[in-house]
């Protein structure tokens, strides 16, 4: 298992990743995809909460 996403994978599972885990999680798929970063999915769709 790589644990990096792809915008392939992304594009691929679209509706299942809007299913799943809704909108917030498919914008910050697409944003990730968009800027060109590397990241796992687990790091996009679970985002660490700030602490106040």
């Amino acid at each position: 298992m790589r644990g990096v996403i792809t915008g392939r994978e992304v594009v691929a599972n679209l509706g299942l990743i809007y299913r799943e885990f809704g909108t917030g999680c498919v914008l910050r798929c697409l944003w990730v995809m968009l800027s060109g970063k590397t990241t796992t999915f687990l790091e996009v769709a679970c985002p660490p909460v700030a602490k106040r």
